[in-house]
């Protein structure tokens, strides 16, 4: 069952239902016609006996003086089933007919309740019979009449109607199911069209787009939110397209410069040591240049994947702040930026990731030196509210314009800014920043002001349980 097709299922199931269906009809209208003819054969029989108590009364009226076995015995002989046809006393002795025994299609319980009509079935000579007892007054006397009509001709409807019904039941299946092929094919004509339209979208078609059905089913709420899926997957590839090639340039640009210059170097002769430490001080640059974009394109994967999972501990973020500064000064001071920070004069505990927490510092330290003026300043700070812990980050670099500033978080955005004083970087540095930062469940935020620099701020949460004492502890030890 679990190999076939949606197709052959939705048949199969379609025919089951039908089978169902057919099963439970035959049975219920074979059953209603069955209660319908016996209803009428009982109406039949209780005729029968209101047509004896007139006939009877009428011999009275008219003063009749023949014996009343007689006049019982002429109501047999012309009355259909006068045979099946017999009065007993109330002590059980055969009152009509007088010469016969008691016949078999006849109860003769003297215990059983004829006071309402009652019926039952019994064969005679082989035949269904349905027998009507009950307890009329007869010349005074309370006498039990039993009248019996025969079922033969109502069996034989039964019968007849039964065959018809077995007949038809093949025939019926058959017929539902072509129906049933037919419809599940119509059904699944717009998922045939979705699916030939979806193995002819590849990378290199993404703008391609499945068939919109016109009913508004189901398979038009697929079909939809396949496009709209599609329509993610395009712009993220051309988002990813466009940054790989640009990755591909500045890493080619890269690896160029660092193999003209170590050529030159090899080839030229009688250089001094300051041309040969120049040499070196580029390709040191070219190599963080290629490194940085390395870690950022390794650092987006695990982002996206999330295969970096956040273990958060103790940290001091003072001592954080201090180890990210002494890490990129050597930069700053190569650039002609004083590099400077600020904290408070008590320890600020709080709870993080240390390396995704050093790595969201870099980010924005290495951003503030990108874009920092020579002879320009940064500052780092650390302060603390009553609810946070707050890490800034100043510049007096060449800021932001409204517009980068509302798009400088998204991923593969570099803004235009033309006084930088580097080539462009990767656009994904404050992309996982904000990323770090949502994963420590803080703010981050930029102020910024073109040609006057940028702030900006990291609001992380302090702990539930401070760390005061611990610290003092540390302290004194």
């Amino acid at each position: 069952m679990r190999s076939l097709s949606v197709r052959a299922k939705l048949m199969l199931w379609y025919l089951l239902a039908t089978f169902a269906g057919l099963i439970l009809f035959g049975l219920i209208s074979f059953g209603a016609l069955r209660y319908a003819l016996l209803q009428g054969k009982k109406t039949h029989l209780q005729g029968r006996e209101d047509r004896l108590i007139a006939f009877l009364q009428e011999n009275k009226t008219r003063g009749v003086t023949l014996p009343l076995n007689q006049q019982l015995r002429n109501y047999a002989l012309v009355t259909h089933e006068g045979n099946l046809f017999h009065i007993h006393n109330s002590d059980g002795t055969l009152l009509f007919p007088t010469e016969a025994m008691v016949a078999d299609w006849v109860s003769t319980d003297k215990e059983k309740d004829c006071n309402e009509p009652a019926f039952t079935t019994a064969l005679l000579d082989h035949q269904p019979v349905l027998v009507m007892c009950h307890m009329i007054p007869l010349n005074g006397h309370t006498v039990r009449l039993h009248l019996g009509g025969a079922l033969d001709e109502q069996f034989e409807i039964l019968r007849i109607y039964r065959n018809a019904l077995l007949l038809l039941m093949p025939g019926l299946l058959i017929l539902s199911t072509a129906c049933g092929y037919l419809l599940s094919r119509h059904a699944l004509k717009p998922v045939d069209r979705m699916t030939r339209a979806a193995l002819g979208i590849g990378i290199g078609n993404l703008s391609e787009r499945l068939p919109v059905p016109s009913a508004k089913d189901e398979i038009q709420h697929l079909a939809v939110a396949w496009n709209q899926l599609l329509a993610r997957l395009e712009a993220a590839v051309s988002r990813l397209s466009q940054f790989s090639a640009d990755a591909s340039h500045d890493l080619r640009t890269s690896i160029t410069v660092m193999l003209a210059t170590a050529q030159l170097s090899l080839h030229r002769t009688h250089r001094s040591e300051a041309e040969y430490r120049e040499d070196l001080g580029k390709v040191v640059t070219e190599c963080r240049t290629a490194a940085t974009l390395l870690d950022a394109l390794l650092s987006l994967a695990r982002s996206d994947n999330f295969i970096h999972e956040v273990a958060f501990k103790q940290i001091n973020l003072c001592d954080l702040v201090v180890n990210g500064c002494r890490r990129v000064e050597d930069l700053a001071e190569s650039s002609g930026i004083l590099l400077d920070w600020h904290l408070p004069k008590e320890p600020v505990h709080i709870e993080g990731d240390e390396l995704l927490l050093q790595r969201l510092l870099g980010i924005l330290l290495d951003n503030a030196i990108r874009y920092t003026p020579e002879h320009g300043e940064i500052r780092a700070e650390v302060s603390l509210t009553s609810k946070e812990a707050l890490v800034t980050v100043r510049d007096t670099g060449i800021g932001m314009s409204e517009d980068v500033r509302q798009r400088v978080f998204d991923r593969f955005y570099q803004g235009d800014l033309r006084e930088r004083k580097t080539q462009a970087g990767s656009g994904l540095g404050l992309s996982i920043a904000r990323w770090i930062a949502e994963a420590h469940r803080a703010d981050l935020t930029v102020e910024s002001t073109p040609l006057k620099g940028s702030v900006f701020q990291i609001k992380l949460p302090l702990p539930t349980i401070p760390y005061a004492a611990e610290s003092k502890e540390q302290a004194i030890g």
